[in-house]
Protein backbone atom coordinates (compact mmCIF):
# COMPACT_ATOMS: atom_id res chain seq x y z
CA UNK A 1 0.00 0.00 0.00
CA UNK A 2 1.59 3.43 -0.95
CA UNK A 3 0.99 6.30 1.03
CA UNK A 4 0.49 9.84 -0.59
CA UNK A 5 3.88 11.10 -0.90
CA UNK A 6 5.75 7.71 -0.41
CA UNK A 7 7.15 5.10 -2.76
CA UNK A 8 6.47 1.70 -2.02
CA UNK A 9 10.08 0.37 -2.76
CA UNK A 10 9.52 -3.56 -1.73
CA UNK A 11 6.62 -5.64 0.01
CA UNK A 12 7.08 -9.31 0.56
CA UNK A 13 4.32 -11.45 -1.65
CA UNK A 14 1.15 -12.29 0.52
CA UNK A 15 2.48 -16.16 0.15
CA UNK A 16 6.25 -15.56 1.39
CA UNK A 17 5.01 -13.67 4.32
CA UNK A 18 2.03 -16.22 5.69
CA UNK A 19 5.16 -19.18 4.82
CA UNK A 20 7.54 -16.67 7.47
CA UNK A 21 4.53 -16.49 10.10
CA UNK A 22 4.29 -20.46 9.83
CA UNK A 23 8.10 -20.61 10.33
CA UNK A 24 8.50 -18.55 12.90
CA UNK A 25 5.40 -20.19 14.83
CA UNK A 26 7.17 -23.74 14.20
CA UNK A 27 10.46 -22.54 15.95
CA UNK A 28 8.75 -20.08 18.21
CA UNK A 29 7.09 -24.18 19.72
CA UNK A 30 10.17 -26.11 19.47
CA UNK A 31 12.22 -23.63 21.28
CA UNK A 32 9.92 -23.28 24.24
CA UNK A 33 10.42 -27.41 24.41
CA UNK A 34 14.24 -26.77 24.88
CA UNK A 35 14.20 -24.07 27.60
CA UNK A 36 16.66 -24.87 29.79
CA UNK A 37 18.76 -27.20 27.28
CA UNK A 38 22.29 -26.51 25.41
CA UNK A 39 21.37 -26.08 21.69
CA UNK A 40 23.52 -25.06 19.08
CA UNK A 41 21.58 -22.92 16.50
CA UNK A 42 22.50 -21.95 12.55
CA UNK A 43 21.28 -18.86 11.55
CA UNK A 44 20.20 -17.80 7.77
CA UNK A 45 22.85 -15.66 7.74
CA UNK A 46 25.29 -19.10 8.15
CA UNK A 47 26.34 -17.80 11.63
CA UNK A 48 26.56 -21.13 14.37
CA UNK A 49 26.02 -20.54 18.57
CA UNK A 50 26.03 -22.35 21.09
CA UNK A 51 24.22 -21.45 24.31
CA UNK A 52 21.03 -22.66 26.95
CA UNK A 53 17.55 -21.52 25.63
CA UNK A 54 16.71 -19.18 29.06
CA UNK A 55 13.77 -17.78 27.27
CA UNK A 56 11.38 -17.91 24.32
CA UNK A 57 8.91 -14.99 23.03
CA UNK A 58 7.00 -14.24 20.25
CA UNK A 59 9.86 -12.84 18.07
CA UNK A 60 12.98 -13.83 20.21
CA UNK A 61 14.59 -17.09 21.31
CA UNK A 62 17.40 -15.47 24.16
CA UNK A 63 20.22 -18.25 24.19
CA UNK A 64 22.99 -17.65 27.17
CA UNK A 65 25.99 -17.64 25.82
CA UNK A 66 29.86 -18.44 27.21
CA UNK A 67 31.87 -17.86 23.01
CA UNK A 68 31.39 -14.34 23.31
CA UNK A 69 34.02 -13.43 20.27
CA UNK A 70 32.53 -9.76 18.54
CA UNK A 71 29.70 -9.33 21.20
CA UNK A 72 31.82 -6.40 22.24
CA UNK A 73 32.03 -3.06 19.84
CA UNK A 74 35.72 -2.95 18.78
CA UNK A 75 36.54 -6.60 19.93
CA UNK A 76 39.09 -7.45 22.45
CA UNK A 77 41.11 -10.67 22.51
CA UNK A 78 44.70 -11.88 22.79
CA UNK A 79 48.05 -9.32 22.42
CA UNK A 80 49.04 -6.13 23.50
CA UNK A 81 46.17 -3.12 24.36
CA UNK A 82 43.39 -5.47 24.61
CA UNK A 83 42.08 -4.13 20.94
CA UNK A 84 41.69 -6.69 17.87
CA UNK A 85 41.15 -3.85 15.52
CA UNK A 86 37.48 -4.80 15.17
CA UNK A 87 38.12 -8.85 14.57
CA UNK A 88 36.29 -9.32 18.21
CA UNK A 89 39.07 -12.50 18.49
CA UNK A 90 38.57 -13.99 22.35
CA UNK A 91 38.97 -15.48 24.62
CA UNK A 92 42.52 -14.36 24.91
CA UNK A 93 44.55 -11.86 27.88
CA UNK A 94 42.60 -8.85 27.25
CA UNK A 95 38.98 -10.43 26.61
CA UNK A 96 36.40 -8.84 27.33
CA UNK A 97 35.92 -4.70 28.03
CA UNK A 98 39.09 -3.96 29.75
CA UNK A 99 39.73 -5.74 33.31
CA UNK A 100 37.03 -8.25 32.73
CA UNK A 101 37.11 -12.05 31.50
CA UNK A 102 34.28 -13.96 29.52
CA UNK A 103 31.07 -13.11 31.36
CA UNK A 104 29.39 -16.15 31.35
CA UNK A 105 25.70 -14.39 32.47
CA UNK A 106 25.51 -13.16 28.40
CA UNK A 107 21.88 -13.29 26.91
CA UNK A 108 21.71 -13.08 23.01
CA UNK A 109 18.07 -12.60 21.37
CA UNK A 110 18.07 -14.17 18.23
CA UNK A 111 14.82 -13.40 15.91
CA UNK A 112 12.55 -16.73 15.24
CA UNK A 113 12.43 -16.01 11.88
CA UNK A 114 16.27 -15.74 11.08
CA UNK A 115 16.32 -19.56 12.53
CA UNK A 116 17.47 -22.36 10.31
CA UNK A 117 18.76 -25.42 12.42
CA UNK A 118 18.55 -26.29 16.00
CA UNK A 119 19.95 -28.63 17.40
CA UNK A 120 20.30 -30.43 20.92
CA UNK A 121 23.29 -31.13 22.33
CA UNK A 122 22.39 -32.19 26.16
Amino acid sequence: MAYRGHQLMYQCEHQLADHLKKHKEHAKHTCKQLVNHKVKVLTIDGESIEGIVVNVDDHYVFLQVEDQRGFYPGGYGPGGGGHSHGHGYGPGPQWGPPGHGPNPNVILPLALFNLLTISLLW
